[in-house]
């Protein structure tokens, strides 16, 4: 599934780059197209807002481990009470289930935040690159070869330290 969204996102870009090449009052041969890369994954982690991000995470894994863990305790102590099997299973059950919905509960509770916090990193890079005049920018992932020159990821964080 990676592989191919990197394939689909690759033709994408080249499409793009197509695009902006013919356009007649874009780039062409006389006014070629500014184009730069960026490691986002280094971009995504100089952000306060990701570090952020990943300290909640672990505070709520933490909290739904310890959790599990007492449902845990409550399952050796009835297996070692002498309980029933069906107690031991419908306990069992309800282990499973609630793993599940932690899980669940911080999937979508940080993927959505990741959302948000993606959005930004990309309008602040659309905003940096604009006002530098590149007329686009590639991750790093999607680039088979870039000049270091083309490397705007360090100029990308500088910029926004400002915000």
């Amino acid at each position: 599934m990676r592989k191919s969204l990197q394939v689909f996102l690759l033709v994408i870009m080249i499409a793009a780059v197509g695009v902006v090449v013919v356009s007649e009052g874009g780039a062409g041969p006389s006014n070629p197209a500014k184009i730069a890369f960026a490691n986002m994954q280094k971009v995504l982690e100089s952000t306060k807002d990701w570090n952020t991000l990943n300290i909640d995470y672990q505070k709520d894994t933490q909290f739904y481990q310890t959790q599990l863990d007492n449902l845990s305790k409550e399952y050796q102590d009835l297996a070692n009470s002498g309980a029933s099997q069906e107690a031991l299973l419908v306990k069992q059950q309800e282990i499973l289930t609630k793993k599940a919905q932690y899980e669940q509960t911080l999937e979508n509770t940080y993927n959505a935040k990741l959302q948000v916090i993606l959005e930004q990193v990309n309008r602040r890079i659309r905003d940096y690159s604009t006002f530098i005049g590149i007329d686009m920018v590639l991750t790093n992932e999607v680039v088979v070869y870039g000049a270091p020159a083309f490397d705007i990821t360090d100029a990308i964080i500088e910029y926004m330290k400002g915000f």
